[in-house]
């Protein structure tokens, strides 16, 4: 009685459950497995030699309730072993007329009252629903973890509980778990997370976005870190492009007029000379006609400001032709001055004016003198580098052809700039010399390297020095 009651729970259980004998035979298979295999009780009972496995499986092989009789068996796939338990989360294709389920089995050999073994017995449990939900949270996660903006999850205290690879990679760090968030970024605090604001901060080099949210009550906050490092290098090279543009036809506009007053003084000097015939006002009116000549001339140079009037391109190798430069600045340096140059030992090769690169390292050069009235360093590195894919995607198409630059690499260690200074550096005639700067220097040197296609980017800061890297289109 007690026997019949037991194998009646057995069928009616909500998991699928078989048993085997001794000899591999199929003794017990319930109503679950007849719903999720479509083979009725009937049909299976007495087989052996594994074709169990085909409703499972569509052919026959090993289960996990025949390594239960006997371990000795190779079992193809790897499962789990608590206390006398084996357990294993699968796939099995053939359930539910060739749709399939997520199925977690579990099986243990059975022994009677005298500890003898007379069988095995295994469970069939469906998991489907869960596993669903899994599969979705982890594609969710990876989403998350993998994504190239930095997030992570804090206490209120600001203790970092999670945090994804691209904010590890943002940060430096190789792990940050039980870290505190405000210790890491000392600029954001508490106050802007908590009410969520919008925050660019500067770090390592870097410029980030940072924004939070708040989570329920019990998580605290999520910190999203996106870095704009290469947005705000486009967007600075697009301002100074756009104001420089400005700035050359009003300086070609005015000069257009000067030119054409002091033409007209030229013309009446030169009228002048001719009808007096006092020495002393012969001599003076010569001088006014060489003045305004020199005045033309120097116009004429404005006017050609900015334009592809030059040039005898050619392909340089740039190591050489900085090489050469240099031995000759280091000659008109001050004394308190150390020029150290990097060069690379293969040549780099570039399409451009030698002069034009003569240019741009002496006038470099030069203004980082005057950033050093007390003495110290100027170095001067050559390299081959590749600009961000970010930064190629926002530039204009003439540019996306380029895969490799030469980078000139021209720095510091002297007083540096202030922000404002720094955005007015390229402007034609600003110059923080006094008399002694003709503000004309740096413009050209920016011309230049538009004229090359190619991109400059400043770092500087007060007290600290400043670079200048010059990115010039490499020729394969």
């Amino acid at each position: 009685m007690e026997k019949n009651f037991l194998e009646r729970i057995i069928r009616l259980m909500p998991d699928g459950i078989f048993a085997l004998d001794l000899s591999g035979r199929v003794i017990l298979w319930n109503k679950k497995l007849e719903a999720m295999t479509g083979i009725s009780e009937e049909e299976i009972l007495g087989k052996d030699d594994f074709e169990y496995a085909i409703p499972f499986y569509g052919y026959k092989r090993p289960m996990l309730v025949d390594y239960a009789l006997n371990s000795d068996i190779l079992y193809p796939e790897v499962f789990q072993k608590k206390e006398e338990v084996y357990e294993l989360e699968t796939f099995l294709p053939n359930l539910y007329n060739g749709k399939g389920a997520w199925v977690r089995m579990s099986a243990t050999a059975v022994w009677d009252e005298s500890c003898d073994l007379i069988g095995a017995i295994q469970i069939v449990r469906d998991i489907t629903q869960r596993k669903s939900v899994e599969i979705e949270l982890k594609k969710i996660y990876n989403v998350i973890q993998f994504s190239p903006v930095g997030v992570a999850i804090i206490e209120f205290s600001g203790t970092i509980t999670y945090c994804n690879e691209s904010f590890l990679n943002y940060t430096g760090f190789d792990k940050l778990l039980g870290e505190n968030f405000f210790k890491i970024f000392p600029q954001i605090s508490l106050h802007e997370v908590h009410n969520g604001y919008f925050k660019e901060i500067k770090y390592k080099d870097k410029v980030f976005r940072l924004r939070a949210i708040k989570l329920d009550e019990e998580n605290g906050y999520g910190i999203f870190l996106t870095d704009i490092t290469e947005l705000r290098k486009y967007e600075e090279q697009r301002i100074i492009s756009h104001k420089m543009e400005a700035l050359r036809k009003l300086t070609s506009t005015y000069s257009h007029e000067i030119k054409n007053m002091i033409t007209g003084i030229k013309g009446f000097a030169q009228l002048a000379l001719q009808k007096d015939n006092n020495e002393t006002s012969k001599a003076y009116i010569k001088k006014i006609i060489s003045l305004s000549e020199e005045l033309i001339n120097n116009i004429k140079g404005m006017l050609a400001f900015g334009k592809e009037s030059y040039k005898n391109p050619e392909k340089l190798n740039l190591k050489d032709t900085i090489e050469n430069i240099c031995y000759f600045l280091k000659g008109s340096l001050r004394e308190n001055v150390d020029l150290s140059i990097n060069l690379p030992e293969t040549p780099v090769i570039v399409y451009a004016d030698k002069t034009d690169i003569e240019k741009i390292v002496t006038n470099l050069v030069l203004n980082s003198q005057d950033a050093l009235p007390e003495g110290g360093q100027i170095k001067i590195d050559l390299t081959v580098r590749s600009l961000s894919e970010k930064f190629i995607a926002l530039t204009s198409s003439d540019k996306e052809k380029y895969k490799e630059y030469a980078c000139l690499s021209v720095s510091d260690n002297g007083v540096g700039m202030t922000k404002e200074v720094k955005e007015r550096i390229f402007e034609p005639f600003f110059t923080t010399k006094g008399e002694k700067g003709s503000g004309v220097g740096l413009a050209t040197v920016y011309y230049i390297v538009q004229l090359l296609k190619g991109f400059i980017f400043v770092e500087s800061e007060v007290g600290k020095g400043t670079r200048f890297d010059i990115y010039i289109p490499l020729v394969k």
